[in-house]
This record gives C-alpha cells, structure tokens and sequence, in this order.
C-alpha cells in the first residue's frame, strides 16, 4: 500500500498555491490541506502553530506571500519586508517543532543583484546591490534562506528553495497595485480594445528583459523537486530564455486584437535591466516547462476577459 503524505499548501488561492492544489489532486499518494489567507492568518504565531499542529503535514509549501509589481514595492516597502518575514519565519519555525518532513520556500529571481551575469546562477546571490524597487521584497525572501540554512543544520527538516522567474496564470490580479507585469499587460491591452482607445501607455523604456513562466509550469516544477530523492537546497526554476518588454506588450498587443499605438513611459522606472535565470541544473534533473508564452498569455487574456463581463 503506497504512503499517503499530507501535503500543506498556504497561500491557495493565490497565483502560485492555486496551481500546486491543480497539480496535487492528480496524485493519489498526496493529500493536498489548502489553507487560504480568510482561514489561518501566517503572521500569527499561534495561529500558525494551531494550523501545523491540527493539519500535521509530512510536506509544506510554503506559496503565501505579500506580492505585487513594481508600484506596490515602491508604496509599501515597509509592508513587504515585515509581513514576509513574520509569515517565513512563523511558518519554518512551527514546521520544525513538529517535525515536517519536507518544506518548500519559495524564493524569487528578484533576489539577485541587480547588475548579476547575466544568465545569473546560484551563486550570483548576495554578491552585489539589490535592484531598489523591489530591495524589500527581495530582502525578505534572502532572510527566508538564511533561516531555512540554518534551521536545516539544527532540525531534520529537508528545507527546498525553488527561485523562478516572473509568473502569470490563472488566479492574478489584475488591480494596477498589485498585479504581475504580464497581467498588468493583459488588463490595459484588453480594456483598450474593448473600448477603442487610440493609445496605451507602458511603465519604463521597454528594454529591460524579463523570463516569463507560467504557474502551472512552477507547481509542475515544485512537485518535481519535493519527489526527488535528494532534492537541492537552492535552485534556479526557470523556462530558459527571457523577452524584452517591449516584445511581450506587442505579443499581448496582437492578441488582445488592439489596434492603437504603444506608448513606453520613460519617467517610470524599469526595474532590473534584464533578469534570466540559469536554469541548467533543474534541466540536468529532468524537469522542462509546458506552457509556450504566447498559449499563456491566450489562457490570461480569456480569464481575464472572463472576470471582467461578470
């Protein structure tokens, strides 16, 4: 009879835990516990202590996090650094206690410094300044690994440290403040077609080059790792290859149907210069992404479409 391992994903219903709960209920030797924001505040010690204690989860991914693009970095600074540590912190230290066989923490390709080598490997991390829009958010995500390093050395939890690129799919938001670039895209391109707008006006010069990855790609990769006999402690997870983003807002362009002109806002700023991840160790174990960008982006604009004529 094959073992059945609990498996606790926090942050469910958002981008990244929506699609681990997709892939776990495909696998009958995994019991998925999904836990949303409205059922266990993760800033709450004891709540999270509560939380570990009645659910008792052999394996815990850890997808819940304070998010949002560019804008909400630059807002709330102080609020991405605090509330992620209080959740990454309360989290690793109540799954330690209990004994959590394995626990996924997942990091960002925007912890890297912001001039890195380009594509930027592993130990690229801390070896230079942080790109400042989002300095916060990264930090937060480097203080996580340092406490999963250390707790690996004192607790028999296996701690695993997933770094993807930037995602969209299903379940984004597509609020300015906190959406992802592409469903940022998606959202302007669409309302303008829709309306017939003669322009749309994209943040920064679009030429920073970003590497797009779809969740259902991540939650694939995630469950790829948690299976592995001796799965790495820190890993790049990435699709390979990155596009300007001037070429993604033409790509939503085309199909979303609008048929204006793109306007690039200099004065906002863009971000990181290029971030491409060197994913040629998660392609050594055998793991390759799905999703084409432009089929993603197809799926996006229809949930977004979707959303917006109920």
């Amino acid at each position: 009879m094959a073992i059945i391992r609990n498996v606790l994903v926090t942050g469910s219903a958002g981008l990244v835990g929506s699609a681990v709960v997709r892939r776990l209920t495909s696998e009958r030797d995994l019991r998925c516990i999904a836990v949303t924001r409205k059922e266990c505040d993760l800033r709450d010690e004891n709540a999270v202590r509560s939380l570990i204690s009645e659910t008792k989860p052999d394996w815990v991914v850890a997808a819940a996090a304070v998010v949002g693009g560019i804008s909400a970095n630059i807002a709330s600074p102080t609020r991405f650094l605090l509330e992620n540590v209080e959740i990454q912190n309360n989290l690793m230290i109540a799954s330690t206690e209990a004994g959590v066989d394995r626990f996924l923490f997942l990091g960002s390709s925007c912890i890297y410094p912001r001039l890195a080598p380009q594509p930027m490997a592993e130990m690229s991390l801390m070896t230079g300044p942080l790109e400042p829009t989002n300095e916060s958010y990264a930090m937060a995500k480097l203080t996580g690994i340092q406490l999963a390093r250390s707790l690996s050395c004192e607790t028999s939890t296996r701690f695993v440290i997933p770094l993807p690129p930037n995602l969209y799919g299903p379940n984004d938001h597509f609020d300015y403040e906190r959406a992802h670039v592409l469903s940022a895209l998606v959202r302007r391109f669409s309302d303008a077609a829709t309306c017939g707008a003669k322009h749309v006006s994209v943040w920064g010069s679009g030429n920073a080059r970003r590497e797009f990855m779809h969740s259902d790609d991540l939650a694939d990769a995630l469950l790829f790792l948690l299976r592995l006999d001796d799965p790495p402690f820190l890993i790049n997870t990435g699709v390979g290859y990155d596009v300007s983003i001037r070429d993604a807002a033409e790509l939503v362009k085309e199909l979303t149907g609008f048929q204006g002109v793109v306007e690039f806002d200099i004065t906002k700023p863009d971000g990181m210069p290029q971030k491409l991840l060197d994913s040629e160790r998660v392609a050594g174990l055998g793991w390759r992404p799905r999703v084409s960008l432009s089929d993603g982006l197809t799926s996006l604009i229809d949930e977004y479409r979707s959303r917006r004529s109920r």
